[in-house]
């Protein structure tokens, strides 16, 4: 602590000797917005007099440069709005100017050749490893909102260990929002800032549109059917679909001060559950099942979003947000087979209410609520006992069963900000607090475990002999676990966090820009109540001349990042406590007589039921994170940035039988047989990475931007829902992070090539990753069905296993070496979408507008005529339009028919019953 404490000092001495050392020279500071009063992040602000300058405006469109004494001209552009000029800016020794600049929205058919990412700054917003998705640059990413998120957090994330974030107008816990109300996404800005809980590296930022001050609207409607797909090659026979997605929204004026914005969407998504298992037919004969199961998923979404201008210094802003979905068979697919399939209802409110009032120039106050109500109903198709096989199929009922959940979160911020010379300081606190009730009846139908398909099919043929359970499990054919779970199911959670944070962005001198602050969090209902989380980044113009623009900017950063212990899990240990809800496990149970055979529950009194807790000394996972990059920039052209990313997390979460049998014995430390399953945090992360991307303005014809990674991430611990091989020693688990790819390629465009048309183009690349190799039996018996086998050494046994990736046993003995975590290799992914439209554009023709001033006139010195008032666009889209086979995780169980084989789709799809998909489409603009 005391370490942070003198971090702290040292940073306000550094301020104060910021302020201390200020030149007597003059401040200009400015606002960027659109006509309707929203910021407008990375405009292009440039000065001409005794000092040039040139930058871009922060996330909250705000500009700010000391200058010498002298007049000054001012030009600011931006992508799709008209540039701005004024001459005469008078900057006097010692005052601030303060200016509010307001774009206006270019016209169709004007030339509006301003990169969205063009020049150098050393601002902390304007690092050039960011990706802004806006304008047509929005197109090149998937319609559909779940295969938007799964692009998204690709770009945004290679490392799975530390996934992206989403926030909607600046909260958390958000979903993607349909794209039609979407403003703008940024991806990885200001990744050191103290106001994030998380690094920014990862953070996906999603904007809303506000109403306009004209009535405007449009209407979509896109359809897709089995006969324009190709088939999905993992399933022998695909049943006829169709798919279609339709979407409207209408904005406009609500008087002189207020605007609104609203949005409708309905989807109508044929998944088609693909079951690939190994089961047993009517004569007990192994069969293989490759079907298709119907899963028609509908999906409607309605928002409302209100802005109210209040006097000149306040705006409010109100959202509302409607999303509804059902699925008939939620679970069902690739091993699970439909009769574990369970009906599901969910349904999501989204309140928002954001307000920001300006003190002066330089204090800004922004202040916001959001509140989501979720309900979920789950009924199960059957609720007959579970009977799972591993690696061939889950059969019976639905292991979930019956589930009414009930959670409601609150989020409050309060944040100030102000501009003071060379410092711009930002303080601010936030608060969630989430509170989940729930009744849910899992595994209160029973499960039955049985280590391969050969034992189940002799289990059953012994039920046909008449062999009782007794008899069954004497010849080793019996089920080698039964669970079942009784008592009162019902559980309520609250918990809330706090995060308060302080920091400074100092621009030190012309080139060199410190940031450096200071985040404490805490939750409630955990041990750890403080968290200390420091940040520090710096930013180098390299220049060659004093007066010229920088060539490059430098950038590092360390900071220390804490994560939120989840309230689902929490509820856990409140249901699971041994009283409340009872959970039985028994290994080896003798009385299985069949898979509809149950045992009276008063007969399990004898056995301990398993309880769920938290350790005593559950820390928070503590990652420190280290940054270092190069941004350079192309002018209008484009720019590229390469940043090394370390790396490494203590005290990572993660499950612990911390009464499982100790190692080569049957001895339990706490004495008896009670699983007590502890939600422990004893688990460490390394990660190097490497990153670098680019973008590429040519003209105003094409723009592109591509994302290249390569690394590696180590873990011994993979979350807190995740248990370890051995309780005892979490070290022997240390191997790559399962799903991490070493290698990532990502790479989008939006070309015009005239005609009024547009194409759109989004891929993705992954190199293989990793899966885990398990013997399909609890070995250790600490009841995970979790143990890796061993490499063979006496190729003679009855439990070595032959495969591609080498010869393994299932039943280890002494001197054998067990095999490392992530062992297999799993296929890489090559997917590559595709958007085609033509515009049509009709109906009455607006005023010819003026050019702004200081703008160039057109050549002839005519302005050419603004297009028809009403578009219709027509188009396609194509999803894997290569057709390209990207396997998903190969199966790991060693028992299972198909060990090493892939059974489905993976890449980005949503649409599992195609490999190919494609899509018609047709929208009406006005």
């Amino acid at each position: 602590m005391r370490v942070w404490l003198g971090c702290l000092v040292l940073c306000c001495c550094s301020a104060l000797a910021g302020y201390a050392q200020t030149a007597p020279q003059g401040v200009l500071s400015g606002t960027v917005v659109d006509p309707s009063d929203a910021a407008i992040p990375q405009a292009v602000v440039e000065l001409q007099g005794q000092e040039p300058q040139r930058m871009v405006t922060d996330a909250h469109g705000q500009f700010r440069v000391r200058l010498s004494e002298g007049a000054y001209a001012l030009r600011v552009e931006a992508q799709g709005f008209r540039a701005y000029s004024r001459t005469g800016i008078k900057i006097a020794a010692g005052h601030a100017t303060a200016l509010t600049i307001k774009l206006e929205i270019a016209t169709a058919n004007e030339e509006v050749n301003v990169p969205i990412d063009s020049g150098l700054s050393t601002d902390a917003d304007s690092n050039k490893s960011a990706i802004v998705f806006k304008g047509d640059k929005l197109d090149t990413l998937s319609d559909d909102p779940a295969m938007m998120q799964q692009q998204l957090q690709a770009v945004a994330g290679t490392d799975p260990s530390n996934p992206p974030q989403i926030y909607v107008d600046g909260f958390s816990n958000g979903a993607i929002p349909p794209k039609d109300s979407i403003r703008e996404i940024r991806i990885n800005q200001n990744p050191f800032s103290a106001q994030y809980d998380q690094f920014g590296m990862g953070r996906i930022e999603v904007f809303t549109k506000p109403g306009s001050d004209k009535l405007h609207g449009s209407f979509a409607g896109n359809f897709g059917n089995n006969v324009l797909n190709a088939r999905n090659p993992y399933v022998r026979q695909t049943p006829p679909y169709t798919n279609s997605y339709e979407t409207g929204d209408v904005d406009g004026p609500l008087g002189k001060k207020s605007s609104f914005f609203f949005s409708g969407q309905y989807s109508g998504l044929s998944e088609n559950a693909i079951v690939n298992a190994t089961t047993l037919d009517s004569g007990l004969n192994q069969v293989k099942v490759s079907e298709s199961v119907p899963n028609q998923r509908i999906w409607q979404s309605y928002s409302l979003r209100l802005d109210r201008q209040v006097g000149a210094k306040d705006t409010l802003t109100g959202r509302y947000t409607f999303e509804d979905t059902t699925e008939p068979n939620l679970g069902v697919g690739l091993l699970v087979l439909p009769s574990e399939g369970a009906a599901n209802a969910l349904l999501v409110q989204t309140l928002q209410l954001t307000e920001s009032h300006i003190f002066n120039a330089h204090v800004v106050l922004d202040q916001g609520l959001q509140y989501i109500r979720t309900r979920q109903r789950e009924s199960p198709a059957s609720r007959l006992p579970s009977i799972v096989v591993q690696g061939a199929f889950s059969g019976g009922g639905s292991p979930t069963q019956s589930l009414d959940d009930n959670l409601d979160q609150l989020e409050l911020q309060e944040y100030f900000s102000i501009s003071e010379g060379k410092h711009f300081i930002r303080t601010g606190v936030r608060y969630r607090a989430n509170r989940d009730a729930n009744t849910a009846t899992a595994s209160s139908n029973g499960q039955y475990i049985f280590p391969d398909i050969e034992t189940y099919q002799r289990a059953r043929m012994d039920v046909q002999a008449g062999l009782t359970g007794p008899e069954i499990a004497a010849k080793g054919d019996g089920p080698t676990q039964f669970s079942i779970s009784a008592g009162r199911f019902n559980a309520s959670i609250y918990t809330g966090d706090v995060g308060v944070y302080a920091e400074d962005e100092w621009k030190a001198t012309q080139n060199l820009t410190l940031n450096y602050g200071l985040r404490l969090e805490s939750q409630s209902a955990v041990p750890d109540h403080l968290d200390v989380a420091p940040r520090l980044g710096l930013a180098y113009a390299v220049k060659p001349g004093k007066r010229k623009a920088p060539v490059a900017v430098l950038r590092a950063g360390f900071g220390m990042f804490y994560h939120r212990f989840a309230s689902s899990d929490l509820l856990t240990t409140v249901r699971q406590n041994g009283v409340t809800e009872r959970v039985y496990y028994v290994p080896d149970p003798q009385f299985y007589a069949g898979d509809t055979s149950l045992p009276d529950v008063s007969q399990l009194a004898a056995t301990q039921p398993t309880v769920y807790r938290l350790a005593p000394n559950l820390r928070s996972p503590i990652s420190a994170q280290g940054l270092l990059g190069l941004d350079h920039s192309f002018g209008k052209y484009g720019s590229i940035s390469a940043n090394l990313f370390l790396r490494k997390v203590t005290h990572q979460w993660t499950s612990l039988n911390v009464n499982a049998p100790l190692p080569g014995t049957e001895v339990r430390p706490m004495g008896g047989d009670q699983n007590v399953y502890q939600y422990s945090s004893d688990g460490v992360i390394t990660s190097h990475l490497v990153g670098v991307n680019g973008t590429v303005n040519a003209g105003k014809r094409l723009t592109a931007w591509a994302f290249a990674g390569a690394g590696h991430v180590q873990a011994d611990a993979f979350g807190q829902e995740s248990f370890p091989t051995d309780s005892y020693d979490l070290k022997k688990d240390m191997g790559p992070y399962p799903g991490f790819a070493p290698r990532v390629f990502f790479w989008g465009a939006d070309a015009h090539p005239g005609w009024d048309t547009e194409i759109n183009l989004f891929m993705g690349a992954r190199a293989h990753s990793y899966f885990n190799i398990t013997t399909g039996q609890d070995n250790n018996g600490d009841s995970i069905y979790n143990d890796r086998p061993a490499f063979a050494t006496d190729l003679t046994r009855s439990s070595v296993v032959r495969t591609k990736y080498g010869n393994f046993d299932t039943d280890p003995i002494q001197g054998q070496t067990i095999i490392p975590m992530n062992y297999g290799d799993a296929p890489g992914m090559v997917f590559l979408s595709m958007r085609a439209f033509k515009n049509f554009h009709f109906g009455p023709r607006e005023a010819a507008p003026k050019p702004p001033p200081g703008a160039k006139a057109p050549a002839g010195g005519k302005v050419p005529p603004a297009q028809g008032r009403y578009r219709l666009q027509v188009g396609i889209w194509a999803d894997n339009v290569l057709n390209h086979v990207n396997p998903g995780p190969p199966i790991g169980v060693l028992t299972s028919p198909e060990f090493g084989k892939s059974i489905s789709l993976g890449g980005f799809t949503e649409n599992t019953a195609a490999n190919r998909a494609l899509t018609l489409h047709a929208a009406f603009f006005f």
